[in-house]
């Protein structure tokens, strides 16, 4: 028992935070040093195989290469398996490849997937391992098998195939790349295609636990649903119903002026789900009003949920706050949501975390209108505004380049500003506290002596 509790000590010193990022920014310099050989790309710059191999992992979707054009087949492949490892988490991935090798999880591997996927207890993380691939492989097939039947028509069997496994899998993992120039604007003629994207992105941001959560109640396996679960699901119907007016409503007779009233309802439902971290769009994101621009962003800040494979301060964090908002103006002592009490830990914590990512954010917009005033004197600061949130939060839309219209923003940004817009998707994809628990150093905890009672006087 003494040499456990030793083990467990020093793992626990290690800082999982610190060792996640580590390994995060490793798997990123792996992939940028693969993507810049010449079989995997043609031409392109280190910084441009950096900024890619960044916007895989951290599963955001943001190009400063065309997917399609600049990549070869192997260069696809390595983006393809940067975003399923970026996807399901480098820990969850490399304790698959340790079951399949019959490798048992060692006290490390537990330690830092429970840090990762923010588990409770220890001892369910070999559950919740098997559960991740069980849901991730059976949702990504689903959806390869649906799309397959969509392109078949389009492309020919090789190339349908390809088309739908990387954009089953991009889609699942949140990412938004697309082995297509366009992505896949127009495929709102095409309703299957956006629904079954949707429905993958959706899905993935959802969480995995709360997936998991939801299964057991549907199958009768639990009485009750976590707080959490309720809350993720109440805050993303409430988001992706306001989105879907709010964008059908100002774009009607913008954007969506030459579709029909079934094509408007489903490109605003999907253009209202995707910045949620997905990153994929039906029409031209650079022609949105500047109002849809501004509040889309709001969208691409609270990004998805916790446990799940996108960005931004999570649903959660943005409930909190409403929650606790609502229950000041009521004149509540606590905050409370569903007959349940939410710590006042937890609206600390989410406080910290919008206060901390917020700061950070303006800093690098400032820095940006430095380093890229070409970029802010031909498109405005609005789309530079956009292209920052949604590198913090993972999602990949983006105005366009005015180089090339099938390329994100930051295609146009110099040197630093990519580095800039690279700091932003690994702090959305890794979170602001767990880089500041890994920066900051552990106190050591100081000795309180019992209080002793003695008369004076």
């Amino acid at each position: 028992m003494i040499i456990l509790r030793n083990r467990r000590e020093r793992y626990r010193s290690l800082y999982p935070s610190r060792i996640i990022i580590s390994v995060y920014l490793l798997i990123i310099l792996t992939g940028s040093f693969i993507l810049f050989l010449p079989f995997s790309s043609r031409n392109i710059s280190y910084i441009d195989a950096l900024f890619t191999s960044t916007s895989a992992f951290c599963v955001t979707g943001l190009i400063v290469k065309d997917t399609a054009v600049d990549f070869s087949f192997f260069g696809k492949i390595i983006i393809l398996i940067l975003i399923q490892i970026g996807g399901l988490g480098y820990m969850v991935f490399s304790n698959v490849i340790g079951i399949m090798l019959r490798r048992r999880l060692s006290l490390r591997d537990l330690t830092l997937t429970k840090e990762e996927y923010h588990i409770d207890e220890l001892g369910d993380v070999r559950r919740v391992i098997k559960w991740i691939i069980i849901t991730t492989f059976t949702v990504e097939t689903m959806g390869i098998v649906i799309l397959y039947s969509q392109f078949l028509g389009e492309f020919n069997s090789l190339l349908a195939l390809k088309h739908s496994i990387f954009h089953s899998v991009s889609a699942f993992c949140n990412a938004g790349f697309s082995t297509i120039s366009s992505n896949l604007t127009g495929y709102y003629k095409k309703p299957v295609i956006p629904l079954t994207i949707a429905f993958l992105f959706i899905t993935g941001g959802l969480g995995f636990l709360t997936i998991r959560d939801v299964a057991l109640r549907a199958i009768g396996m639990k009485k009750h649903t976590y707080s959490q679960t309720k809350m993720v699901l109440f805050i993303t119907f409430f988001l992706l119903l306001t989105y879907t007016i709010i964008i059908t409503g100002f774009e009607w007779n913008n954007t969506l002026k030459d579709l029909n009233i079934s094509e408007k309802i489903l490109t605003g439902f999907f253009m209202a789900s995707t910045p949620r971290t997905a990153g994929f769009n039906l029409v031209d994101v650079g022609r949105f009003l500047p109002v849809t621009l501004f509040l889309i962003t709001i969208a691409m800040y609270i990004g998805a949920s916790p446990g799940g494979t996108g960005g931004g301060v999570k649903t959660t964090t943005f409930g909190a706050i409403i929650f606790w908002i609502i229950s000041c103006i009521k004149g509540n002592e606590e905050t409370n949501f569903r007959n349940r009490r939410i710590s006042q830990e937890t609206i600390n914590r989410a406080f910290l975390l919008v206060s901390i990512t917020l700061s950070y954010i303006v800093f690098v917009i400032i820095l940006l209108l430095i380093t890229e005033s070409d970029v802010y004197y031909s498109k405005g600061l609005l789309p530079i505004i956009f292209e920052v949130f949604s590198a913090f939060g993972t999602v990949g839309l983006s105005t366009g380049s005015t180089r090339n219209p099938n390329l994100s923003l930051s295609a146009d940004f110099t040197t630093g500003g990519k580095i800039l817009i690279i700091s932003l998707m690994i702090l959305g994809r890794v979170g602001a506290l767990s880089i500041v628990t890994s920066i900051m150093k552990r106190k050591k905890e100081k000795i309180k002596f019992t209080v002793s009672k003695m008369q004076v006087g």
